[in-house]
């Protein structure tokens, strides 16, 4: 294996760090824009064919969904933080190994989630805030969609491996294939067949079988320097405690999304009726294509990060989060507008006959994204400490908002406000969860001379300045 990675050109030496955050980056936000397109192109379809009870049902259903990306972050992005760390040791053959054993778990995790919602289906979706009205909606699309959702588990875990082998453009095609085949294949069945709910989760199990095709016969193929060989398959403890111990911070962040979910769910229930759950459905819609561009830019930040910390590039790694923060300000920024200004006109797309859901996921749109501007400093925050293998501060940045700072707001801010509070917990909640980041990621920035909202050359030139005064 040393042979092999020897003769072959390092992709992570080989241009700029902006270039390669370019080339890393800009693939894993095509694929997470692919994937909010088939979130918003699912809902527009059910909520124009189906209505807000239909819309209802696939957002009450969500934190399921997130239970699947918890298991699968936990494994995924814990392994492939240690992958990217063996890679800058030149550790080949335990990069490998750490392949093999991942693959495993998540095949583990993503079946035994499934065997656990297939036997207390009912019951789930019930606790989840489901109404009788809405219950058949969720049911009728949960109970294929789970078939989906593991496969996917297994697929995005995996795909973590390709982006950071130096295959970004691969782990591209592997997210954009499938989320093309789910959007083409639910139009198909929701407008042309009119199955409704049933056509939309069977376009979704179609889909993510394309995309985990993909991704397998990438790592049996020749471009493939890191294999997936059966020799690896033996879990071995301290690659499974040392993935745990990265990825429970992740995990920990997903699960925590999943009771907030659950905990909003139901407030909104209580204050809004199942029209609150439509709703929420569309902001969250709208908010995925901002959100998962970010997230994108996250994934193509952790392997660069990862690597320059295991190679000892402290600098070069503390660079590279900020200019992440920086170019996602920028998408950010755009989002904040749009959606500040064209509430409406967006709204309207999902659903544009019932009133009461237009002017509440408007008003809802609004309130959830006052603080939009600067989340980035929260989602690179964890992204930066995982990626240097700091569990515990990752896990802090993680429970603070969703844990420390949202579920309590959402809890106490409607007792007050009503349903605006519901939304607006979410700006309290960005805005307190910013200043911890920014505390946390400019203590350990101080420790390698570096600030954390000037770039590299700017605090050079003023260090400079500052010697040549005193």
């Amino acid at each position: 294996m040393s042979k092999i990675m020897s003769k072959q050109k390092n992709p992570f030496l080989s241009d700029s760090l902006s270039k390669l955050l370019f080339k890393f980056s800009a693939p894993a936000v095509a694929g997470m824009i692919a994937g909010a397109l088939y979130n918003i192109v699912a809902r527009l379809l059910i909520g124009n064919e189906v209505g807000p009870l239909g819309i209802a049902g696939i957002t009450v259903t969500f934190p399921l969904l997130i239970l699947y990306i918890a298991f699968s972050a936990f494994v995924g992005v814990g392994g492939n933080a240690l992958f990217s760390i063996c890679l800058g040791k030149k550790d080949f053959n335990k990069a490998e190994n750490i392949i093999g054993n991942t693959l495993v778990l998540l095949i583990i995790v993503s079946l035994g989630v499934s065997a656990f919602i297939y036997i207390f289906l009912d019951k789930v979706l019930i606790l989840l805030g489901a109404s009788l009205d809405v219950l058949p909606y969720a049911k009728e699309y949960m109970k294929i969609a789970m078939f989906g959702f593991s496969i996917w588990g297994i697929g995005a875990g995996m795909n973590h491996f390709i982006r950071s082998s130096g295959h970004p453009n691969i782990a591209l095609i592997t997210q954009v294939v499938g989320n093309v085949v789910n959007i083409i294949v639910g139009i198909v069945f929701v407008y042309y067949f009119h199955w409704g709910m049933k056509g939309v989760a069977l376009a979704g199990v179609i889909g993510q079988i394309v995309g985990a095709v993909w991704i397998i016969s990438f790592f049996l193929s020749k471009k493939c320097i890191y294999k997936i060989r059966v020799k690896y398959f033996i879990l071995k403890k301290e690659i499974v405690f040392a993935t745990c111990a990265i990825g429970i911070s992740q995990f920990v962040f997903e699960i925590s999304s999943c009771l907030l979910n659950f905990i909003m769910n139901k407030t909104l229930v209580c204050y809004g009726g199942d029209i609150a759950l439509a709703a929420i459905g569309i902001v969250m819609s709208v908010n995925s294509i901002i959100t998962f561009s970010i997230f994108g830019i996250s994934q193509g930040t952790q392997p660069l990060v990862g690597y320059n910390f295991g190679a000892k590039h402290f600098a070069n790694a503390i660079q590279t989060t900020k200019m992440a923060i920086r170019w996602s300000s920028i998408i950010l920024i755009s989002g904040f507008f749009i959606t500040e200004v064209f509430a409406v006109p967006v709204v309207k797309l999902f659903n544009s006959t019932n009133q009461e859901l237009i002017n509440m996921a408007a008003r809802g749109l609004r309130f959830v994204n006052f603080m939009l501007p600067i989340i980035s400093l929260h989602i690179f925050g964890s992204t930066y400490f995982q990626a240097i293998n700091k569990p515990m501060q990752a896990m802090i940045l993680s429970l603070s908002r969703q844990v420390l700072l949202l579920i309590p707001f959402v809890l106490i801010l409607p007792l007050f406000l009503g349903l605006d509070g519901v939304f607006l917990a979410t700006t309290f909640a960005d805005f307190f969860a910013c200043l911890i980041s920014a505390f946390l990621l400019h203590h350990y920035f101080h420790k390698h001379n570096q600030t954390l909202l000037v770039s590299k050359k700017i605090h050079n030139k003023i260090s400079f300045i500052n010697k040549i005064k005193n």
